[in-house]
């Protein structure tokens, strides 16, 4: 919030009444004239900006229309000694939030920063849902970056992104309710750190992986990056919660990255190493640097990989799977001198403590792990009796759902949970069987039904992209064009 009044006591009364709201208020600055008003709207893009009429060089109604070019989410409020209804009508006119007397009564102040504060949290709310829907689009392939204007923040913005991934010895069912929690609770932080300038998106990644994703501008000056890590501070927060005794949650860093295919690209490559956690040391935060440093070593990608295997086929109770992933590992380990070093030893074995349910001591050889995994894995899966077909089965429960549900909001973490399975399984084994990703197959199906309603009904383009599980008719259309080179309006008429 930024403070414009000629008269000194004015401004302090004003900060005075401003400070005992008891809200999160942050005063930025205070101008005693309309040039000084405009240069701390540009430095700061405020919120809200409290503004006299009557003020040297400037009046107050000329530096609202001047700041509205420089910053145009500010919302104003208009101050003033005079009732003269010519002064009002030139505020309303000008777009201004509200118009109060002086003195100010500090009741109706706080109702009118609080209720204008309201509307405009609600706005950046809607800027930041439709940064949402273009990111995960772009994320999964639907739409491409060449299609943004080359001043959208997508091609010019700082991005910084984190991936979760929970290791627990646990059903897959309750691993996908702790990811479930979480993102609701990452979605509740989300909109107390929002503000013009930045953006945060929770997506669902191609493999299922849960990445929050944040960007700003950086020329319009170091607030929205704060903003940023205030996010990722309290992120960090939220994450301690999930780490317990028997289950531990690590993050995968992207580090910051200018443009959004520097971000993709580095996403791509997180995917792709998320097992080496499992060689890193689980329950923290993994930089990408560090990343591409271990996925360069001899032999480690390989064992965190099959270390990862045998932690997913045991989730499945996929008996087979499991005994072959720990003989592979059993052939790493007697050519590789993997255990020579004290620290990877100390990361594997805390993998197969959290994620496998095995405790091992400190002194273990590459032979006793092998051995302990064994008769784990027949203590665990002995008396199995899975059916051939069940990963056959499972994909298409996914499809039949799909076809019954796709108006509605749904996503592989919300059908994984219902079938048992983690996000991360289901969609791995839907690419497989389908050979198309969930996103992509979910879109196909909704863009052609969108198709047969515009054919067949006489619903408004608004109308049918409701029906089909699109709330926001620019991303419909967006998506519907990619599909098939043309409007929805056009199809139509065609």
């Amino acid at each position: 919030m930024v403070i414009a009044d000629d008269e000194s006591l004015a401004r302090v009364s004003l900060s005075s009444m401003i400070k005992e709201m008891g809200a999160p208020w942050q005063i930025v600055g205070e101008a005693a004239n309309g040039e000084e008003l405009l240069t701390l709207v540009a430095q700061h893009t405020p919120d809200i900006a409290l503004v006299d009429i009557r003020m040297p060089k400037l009046n107050g109604l000329d530096a609202v229309q001047l700041g509205k070019t420089v910053s145009p989410f500010t919302k104003w409020v208009i101050l003033s000694g005079f009732s003269d209804f010519g002064y009002a009508q030139q505020a309303l006119a000008l777009g201004v939030s509200a118009y109060l007397l002086k003195p100010v009564d500090p009741a109706e102040l706080e109702r009118t920063v609080q209720h204008t504060y309201r509307d405009n949290k609600e706005y950046i709310s809607l800027l930041n849902q439709q940064f949402e829907n273009n990111l995960s689009a772009l994320c999964n392939g639907l739409t491409t970056i060449e299609h943004e204007e080359q001043d959208s923040l997508l091609h010019r913005g700082s991005f910084l992104a984190w991936t979760f991934h929970v290791d627990a010895a646990r059903p897959a069912s309750q691993v996908s309710d702790v990811e479930c929690e979480l993102y609701k609770d990452l979605r509740q932080s989300m909109g107390k750190h929002l503000n013009f300038g930045m953006n945060l998106a929770l997506l669902a990644l191609q493999n299922g992986e849960l990445a929050a994703v944040a960007i700003w501008d950086a020329d319009k000056g170091e607030e929205g990056k704060q903003r940023v890590y205030d996010f990722f501070g309290e992120t960090e927060t939220i994450i301690s919660r999930y780490r317990t005794a028997d289950m531990t949650m690590t993050v995968l860093q992207t580090g910051e990255c200018q443009g959004f295919k520097a971000l993709n690209e580095r996403l791509q490559q997180l995917q792709q190493w998320s097992h080496l956690r499992a060689v890193c040391g689980i329950g923290r935060r993994l930089e990408y640097a560090e990343l591409m440093r271990v996925a360069q070593m001899p032999d480690k990608p390989e064992a965190a990989r099959l270390l990862c295997d045998i932690g997913n086929h045991l989730q499945h109770l996929l008996c087979l799977n499991y005994h072959h992933a720990v003989s592979e590992l059993e052939a790493l380990l007697q050519k590789s001198p993997l255990f020579l070093s004290e620290k990877t030893k100390q990361a594997v074995c805390l993998f197969i403590s959290i994620a496998i349910g095995i405790h091992l001591p400190e002194n273990t050889t590459a032979a006793q792990l092998i051995a302990a995994l064994r008769q784990h894995g027949v203590k665990v899966l002995r008396d199995l009796n899975k059916k051939e077909s069940a990963s056959v089965d499972l994909v298409t429960q996914v499809i039949q759902y799909i076809e019954k549900h796709y108006m509605d909001d749904i996503g592989i973490g919300q059908i994984a949970g219902q079938l048992n399975v983690s996000a991360n399984y289901l969609s791995a084994l839907f690419h497989k069987k389908t050979g198309v990703m969930f996103v992509k197959y979910l879109t196909r199906i909704r863009m052609h039904k969108a198709k047969e309603l515009l054919m067949n009904t006489h619903l408004q383009v608004r109308q049918v992209a409701e029906q089909v599980g699109y709330y926001s008719t620019r991303h419909f259309t967006k998506l519907f064009t990619q599909t098939f080179g043309t409007y929805p309006s056009d199809y139509r008429k065609n």
